[in-house]
């Protein structure tokens, strides 16, 4: 009982450790799916539109309002 109190920290960590390996593969399943979604053509063009739009309005002149509207008309 003595080894658990003096090394309460070691034996936690490799309790955990082995908690862990259970669940590697599905937490990179989550993480290669939330991959995959991040670089679907649909999700980067909704994320670039959303973007260009805050930096459209963020501007003062009226040309890239002009070129945003026709690059949406494109996409």
């Amino acid at each position: 009982m003595e080894f658990f109190k003096d090394n309460w920290q070691a034996v936690l960590g490799t309790i955990m450790a082995l908690g862990g390996v259970a669940y590697i593969p599905f937490c990179r399943g989550i993480l290669v799916k939330g991959i995959k979604t991040c670089l679907s053509e649909a999700f980067l063009k909704e994320m670039f539109i959303s973007l260009a739009s805050k930096y459209v309005k963020s501007t003062k002149t009226k040309l890239d309002d002009i070129w945003f509207e026709q690059l949406k008309k494109s996409l």
